[in-house]
């Protein structure tokens, strides 16, 4: 006999990439590793369309097993994207970078 072995991935999500959804920013494993601390800054650039994610020692967002409330600052930047995006960490800037513009996923709206 063959077996498979299943082995579930957080949200569904494949490495490098992030899910918004009504209520929450999910990370991919990877990049809940990467991003190491428990609080993070968010910052937006409207013109291109991509969150930034940037650990912080105290104040931000709380991450919580690679999850945080998103529906504050999709409110406050006016965020209206829902779905599966592809993000990359940046060694250099020690930040996230989440692309809003294309989602590049089944789930969108």
């Amino acid at each position: 006999m063959a077996f498979i072995e299943y082995n579930p991935t957080r949200g569904g999500l494949r490495p490098k990439s992030a899910k918004l959804t009504k209520t929450h920013l999910i990370l991919s494993p990877d990049l809940h590793e990467k991003i190491g601390e428990n609080n993070i800054s968010i910052a937006y650039d409207p013109d291109d369309k991509i969150l930034k994610l940037t650990p912080v020692k105290s104040g931000g967002l709380k991450v919580t097993d690679g999850k945080l409330q998103s529906k504050g600052f999709v409110n406050f930047f006016d965020i209206d994207k829902k779905g599966l995006f592809d993000a990359e960490w940046d060694e250099n800037e020690g930040a996230i970078f989440i692309k809003l513009g294309q989602s590049n996923g089944k789930y969108q709206a």
